[in-house]
């Protein structure tokens, strides 16, 4: 097959791979990058090939001494982790890194001190060679890592994201990263001149670390000093798509000049990120740049997915090593983070919660194995991967283990009722604006507009985060946080910030008064309800169109309701969703119901109700049908008993085509000679009508 055709297709079996093993890791709690680095194992040559024997694939084993990636998708793969270093750091938070310095630098720094020293060890230990042998130095290296995405949504759930444990872990996994970073830096340059544990050069390694550490620290430094002046240069180009790209190619520039140096493309990369992070061109960067992200990043986890050697882990000295690993792994990061903690103002319990928190590794451990694994050593007169199949099996191993082993051990330690610090510190210099939220619909106009009017400000903001709930806004060097919870707005901000906020606010409920207003007297919400039942509106396709027979589960059909109002309806019809298992949460589901009843009633007239609402109690589009031989109590348009309820609910930021099933189900209860014909069905009849197989008894499949 033609190279360029094969590379085609090599890229499109990956994505549908990484998709669809991601996605499935994240339905049962697992980071999608282990399910991206899963699906590079099952796709690999070395499984299907080499295990399956399968006699051709699309990635064919390597010929002996030849690379398992081709060089075209190694090159993709590159470009994937230094988009990631890039976005990683446009994400860090230097305000946290600033405000948590301290706390935040010596947890760290225990961290990657016992992580390096202990991952080293082991090297030293397994492989039988020296301290300074680039096997045992990437190994503490890559033990150094930390991935705290799966930590700070523990955090969020429990509501710990803004306790002291919660900030300090966020804070030193900055810190982490950075020293980290250059730990790499360091160790890539000692490479360079000692490829064995022999002969070491002591003088000449001290003068590549500080060269190495002062790369790093230069860069950083003129990054950050110019880097407003940088992004008011990309703001000349006006779109934020043409400014975010050339910001990217920024930041390839900058790692090709980095490897240059000698030292990794993602520091440089790393680098280019953290300097744009503090202007109020990153949040909009991240936005462009989302879908390339979305295409790079998996393309690297399932590069390195295809590089482990499956066969090696069948050995039970690999698997011995690679539990050895894990556990100096998780003990270097409880240990390194918990005992500064006990200094800094933590006790026993707090100390812990960190040095759980801080034990996961990902992405930044996967890169540096994959660094060692394109690295060559000399061992032995040949020249070798410093990270060969087997301790690229290790790597993979302690990744996967850390990863999982986190959270349970993190929501342990919250569960357990008792403050983390010996004493309480008041807050930084700091305020909170706080607001009332009355309703979560007023909630959602409210955001948006203020959203609106800040940007009329000049003042640009990160996406609502859907774990903190949380929105940063930033204009050149004024930033503050918006947080959404409890039923309030809560702005963090400086003092000086207090009275911008509080006229954006002030201004903005007086605009949506107005809007509410005008809509109340000139618009009927009532007249539009009845109309949805005025004539057929439906169809056999419409209804195989929004997968109605999905919708309607066989089970949520209530053939004779024992209620005798509508709110009691409402709730019968909520109860067997949630007896079904199709709800999350019964009690939210049924509070935003019964808010958008308060609103205007569902009731469309003629025995018809359609209660519905947006809501996070559940996680699918899911519906269930109510018949009332009696009839309940309602407000109804006609004052008539209400007889025929139709209750949807649908998770509050999903796609789904929930409104068109609304419309769908009118048009059933409109069509003439339904009603009555529902009314003397059977259940089973009576779902088939919604879902389009009433005709002539007929059952086809939708």
């Amino acid at each position: 097959m033609d190279a360029i055709t094969l590379f085609v297709i090599q890229i499109g079996v990956i994505l549908f791979a990484a998709r669809c093993c991601g996605n499935l890791m994240q339905k049962i709690g697992i980071p999608s990058v282990l399910g991206e680095l899963i699906a590079g194992i099952l796709i690999g040559p070395y499984f299907l090939v080499g295990v399956c024997h399968m006699p051709w694939w699309v990635f064919p084993m390597p010929a002996a001494d030849a690379a398992v990636v081709s060089a075209p998708l190694h090159a993709l793969a590159t470009i994937g982790s230094i988009l990631l270093l890039f976005m990683s750091g446009l994400e860090t938070d230097l305000r946290m890194f600033f405000r948590y310095s301290v706390a935040g630098t010596l947890i760290g720094l225990g961290g990657v001190i016992f992580s390096f020293v202990l991952g080293d060890l082991v090297g030293v230990w397994m492989l039988h060679t020296g301290m300074m042998d680039p096997r045992a130095l990437f190994l503490g290296v890559l033990c150094t890592a930390t991935s705290v995405g799966i930590t700070a949504r523990i955090l969020s759930e429990r509501k710990s994201i803004d306790s002291p444990e919660g900030t300090t872990i966020l804070a030193a996994a900055v810190i982490d990263d950075v020293l980290g970073i250059i730990a790499l830096a360091i160790v890539t340059g000692i490479v360079g001149v000692s490829s064995s544990g022999s002969g070491i050069d002591w003088g000449k390694i001290g003068i590549i670390s500080a060269k190495s550490f002062g790369i790093w620290l230069g860069f950083t430094a003129v990054g950050l000093l110019s880097a407003y002046r940088f992004a008011n240069f990309l703001k000349l180009f006006g779109s934020a798509a043409v400014f975010s790209t050339l910001a990217f190619g920024a930041a390839l520039i900058l790692a090709g000049v980095f490897e240059a140096c000698g030292l990794a493309m993602i520091v440089g990369a790393y680098v280019m990120g953290l300097s744009l992070s503090k202007t109020d061109i990153a949040f909009s960067i991240q936005r462009s740049l989302r879908g390339v992200y979305g295409f790079l990043v998996p393309v690297f986890f399932v590069a390195m997915g295809m590089l482990v050697d499956v066969r090696v882990m069948g050995d039970p000295s690999v698997l011995q090593f690679g539990l050895i690993y894990v556990a100096v792994a998780v003990a270097a990061k409880i240990i390194g983070c918990a005992l500064p903690a006990l200094f800094m103002n933590f006790n026993a319990l707090g100390a812990l919660r960190i040095g759980f928190g801080m034990i996961p590794r990902g992405e930044v451990a996967l890169i540096i194995a994959g660094i060692g694994a394109t690295t060559t050593m000399t061992l032995n007169g040949k020249v070798v991967p410093i990270i060969d199949a087997r301790l690229f099996g290790v790597a993979i191993i302690m990744t996967l283990v850390t990863t999982v082993i986190a959270p349970p051990l993190l929501a342990l330690s919250l569960a357990i009722r008792k403050k983390g610090v010996r004493k309480e510190k008041a807050a930084a210099a700091m305020t909170h604006t706080f607001f009332p939220l009355p309703s979560t619909i007023f909630r959602d106009y409210m955001v948006r507009a203020l959203i609106e009017n800040f940007r009329k400000e000049g003042y640009r903001h990160s996406d609502l985060d859907g774990h903190y709930s949380i929105i940063h806004f930033r204009r050149e060097r004024r930033t503050f946080m918006l947080s959404l919870a409890d039923g309030k707005m809560d702005f963090e901000s400086t003092t000086d910030m207090v009275g911008l906020i509080s006229t954006v606010v002030y201004e903005t409920t007086i605009e949506l008064h107005r809007a509410l207003q005008v809509l109340k007297d000139e618009v009927a919400p009532e007249k539009f309800d009845r109309e949805m039942i005025a004539g057929p509106q439906t169809s056999n396709k419409t209804a195989a169109e929004i997968r109605a027979a999905k919708i309607i589960p066989a089970d949520c059909v209530i053939y004779d309701m024992q209620s005798s109002n509508q709110e009691e309806a409402i709730r019968e019809l909520i109860d067997v969703l949630d007896r079904s298992g199709y709800l999350q949460d019964a009690k939210l589901c049924l509070s935003d119901v019964l808010e958008r009843e308060h609103l205007v009633s569902t009731n469309l007239g003629g025995g018809v109700a359609l209660p519905h609402a947006r809501t996070a109690g559940t996680r699918e589009l899911v519906a269930a049908i109510g018949i009332s031989r009696n009839g309940c109590e309602a407000d109804s348009p006609d004052h008539s008993k209400s007889r025929f309820f139709v209750l949807s609910l649908c998770p509050k930021d999903s796609d789904e085509p929930y409104l068109q099933f609304v419309a769908h189900v009118a048009g059933v209860l409109g069509k003439p000679g339904n009603l009555d014909a529902i009314l003397h069905s059977s259940p089973h009849e009576i779902r088939n009508f919604f879902i389009g197989r009433q005709n002539s008894g007929k059952s086809t499949v939708l």
